[in-house]
């Protein structure tokens, strides 16, 4: 009986080492599984709107803004801006051209509080008629630092017009004061309803 039991006994015992063996060979076989998986990562394009268009920037008080039906008789030949503000706009005193610019803008204005309605952007528009008398509107669209994205509109009638004209429009005074800089614009001839010349800023 001793003799048996030794016997199995010692086979279990080589099970169990052989056991032991096989485990450690499969475990150092086997690859290490993590416990996460990483995000699944989509094309960028999928999935992507394409951008929305441009929205036109119509004046205030305007539902909708006027066709355009470019006429070459109508040009704008040259459109000079300024920015009569001692503050943001100081001239160089080595420049005599650009001392003289405030003095010009500025004949006139005693009291300080005249300086400070003259104030803010002059625009002086060189525009002509080659073609037949007609009535024509100068229209000015603007936006101002402190107004975001509200388009204002300035603007000069003629009546039975032909030949050459500068038209001269401003924002100042408390208009300036009160929106800031103008940082975009866009300059019309409207004839019939229709704009027939047009030029606008580099942001518009």
């Amino acid at each position: 009986m001793v003799g048996i039991k030794y016997v199995l006994m010692r086979k279990l015992l080589i099970l169990a080492i052989f056991g032991w063996m096989v485990s450690g060979l499969w475990s150092e076989e086997t690859p290490v599984v993590p416990d996460f998986r990483p995000a699944k990562v989509e094309p960028t394009t999928q999935g992507a709107e394409a951008p929305a268009a441009a929205a036109l920037h119509i004046p205030d008080g305007m539902k909708s803004d006027l066709p355009v039906e470019k006429d070459e008789n109508i040009s704008l030949n040259k459109i000079y801006t300024y920015l009569n503000d001692p503050i943001r706009n100081k001239p160089e005193p080595s420049n005599g051209m650009m001392m003289y610019e405030p003095e010009y803008w500025n004949h006139g204005a005693i009291l300080a509080k005249d300086r400070l309605d003259r104030q803010g952007n002059i625009f002086v528009i060189n525009w002509q008629n080659d073609g037949q008398p007609s009535d024509f509107i100068v229209r000015l669209d603007y936006r101002q630092a402190m107004n975001r994205e509200r388009v204002m509109t300035k603007t000069q009638e003629y009546k039975n017009f032909d030949g050459y004209e500068k038209t001269v429009l401003k924002v100042t005074g408390d208009e300036y004061v009160k929106g800031g800089v103008v940082n975009s614009w866009r300059i019309s001839i409207v004839r019939d309803g229709k704009i027939v010349a047009q030029e606008k800023s580099f942001i518009w």
